[in-house]
């Protein structure tokens, strides 16, 4: 597989910013380093799993990684959900889920106590259902 194009720090944070001014919520960087573990996390997949993984294993990483990692003060789910979206689309893949269908999968991952591995499976599996190229 070719290397995907990855989010980065700058493009997420900007993604946050818009999303705050069009929905509401308080601003602010609640850890940097949860941010740079997320996004890390895909690129670390990529570079050293001892196994083929997917586009939507990628985006199941940030996806899980901003809804569970608490990196801002608000809007961690409605981050979770544009960064799949995100990077989904920068890779060629359109996800095709109603927007209801989506808020309801990410808040209920967000309120997931399934073990991380778990939750990244179902995620991943989910996408791909709901995913066109």
């Amino acid at each position: 597989m070719k290397e995907p194009r990855w989010l980065n720090d700058r493009e997420v944070i900007a993604a946050h910013k818009k999303i705050l001014a069009m929905s509401g919520g308080s601003p602010g960087i609640l850890n940097q380093g949860a941010i740079e573990s997320t996004l890390y996390k895909a690129q670390n997949l990529f570079h050293y799993s001892d196994r083929q993984v997917t586009i939507f294993e990628f985006a199941a990483a940030y996806g899980y990684g901003f809804a569970k990692n608490h990196c801002f003060v608000d809007g961690n789910k409605r981050i979770a959900l544009i960064a799949v979206y995100g990077f989904l689309a920068i890779n060629g893949v359109e996800l095709t889920a109603s927007e209801v269908d989506a808020v309801q999968y990410f808040l209920g991952l967000a309120a997931s106590q399934e073990p991380q591995e778990i939750e990244m499976e179902k995620l991943a599996n989910w996408l791909q259902s709901h995913s066109s190229y």
